[in-house]
């Protein structure tokens, strides 16, 4: 589902159904029941609302640092691809244009396929020959001077930051709040939407539009921590900050080299040639 369908389901069946509980406990209970118990209320309020408040912060604190470390990781990944393909440059042939092949094709996939997939909080591996083979021919690969030698320690650190961000794409999106967790926090809510029930105001739309802004607020919080299970959703932006718009696999397709024409003036035709040539 969208992001405007999960807010809207959320928030609005979470308000509607505040409201119904509102007024069946009005139709349920006297006036003088209601006002007994506002002193006691109002100081219980404060105590459960006040522990509610630490848990949420602490799970929308914790929820907020996975969807940075996804977008760091995302860049991560992206900048060791282009670190890999310019250092492999000093390199010697076959070598040099596998590498480049696989840096391409794994970028290629990423983009399509991958990141398409774990946006839903799905898993799409179509990285994994790419992968494999950049691993396979770095691993293999025997630098042949001291340039080289320098090049390939660097590389080698590289594309073990690419693994590590790899592996935290692919884990990222499947781990989410424990069910445990849930719980209290579904208990929590309902219970301060309930304690909202033991007051008496006159008019019953007010009170109803005060449990209605009530339950608006906590649900919107449930809300932030439900799509913040998976960093990767679109609307996070983590997959744009590495693999956004500015970011194309063509900048790892190889090119022919292109030969320059040493002079580029006119060649002169052969009407100007005997024009040029000196008279017997």
């Amino acid at each position: 589902m969208s992001s405007f369908t999960d807010c809207l389901l959320i928030v609005g069946l979470t308000t509607a159904l505040s409201v119904a509980g509102l007024f069946l406990v009005r139709k349920k209970f006297t006036r003088q029941q209601f006002e007994s118990c506002h002193e006691v209320g109002g100081f219980l309020l404060s105590v459960v609302g006040t522990l509610y408040a630490i848990l949420v912060g602490l799970i929308v604190v914790n929820s907020q640092g996975k969807v940075d470390a996804a977008s760091q990781m995302a860049v991560s990944e992206a900048n060791m691809l282009s670190n890999i393909y310019h250092l492999s440059s000093t390199f010697k042939e076959p070598a040099k244009s596998r590498i480049h092949k696989h840096i391409y094709d794994y970028a290629n996939a990423a983009v399509s396929q991958d990141w398409s997939r774990v946006e839903e909080g799905l898993e799409k591996e179509a990285t994994i020959p790419a992968y494999q083979g950049l691993w396979t021919e770095i691993t293999h690969y025997v630098p042949k001077d001291d340039n080289e030698s320098q090049c390939y320690s660097t590389m080698l650190g590289n594309i073990q930051e690419l693994s590590g961000a790899r592996k935290y794409r692919m884990v990222a999106a499947r781990g989410g709040l424990s069910p445990v967790l849930w719980s209290v926090l579904i208990a929590g809510g309902a219970m301060i939407i309930l304690f909202t029930y033991f007051f008496f105001v006159e008019s019953f739309v007010a009170q109803a539009i005060m449990t209605a802004f009530v339950a608006v607020f906590l649900s919107l919080n449930v809300y932030l921590i439900f799509i913040c299970q998976n960093p990767y959703r679109p609307e996070l932006g983590a997959k744009e900050a590495g693999f956004g718009f500015s970011f194309t696999p063509n900048w790892f397709k190889d090119r022919p080299e292109v030969t320059h024409i040493e002079s580029n003036l006119p060649q002169k035709t052969d009407e100007s040639k005997s024009r040029t040539e000196p008279k017997q």
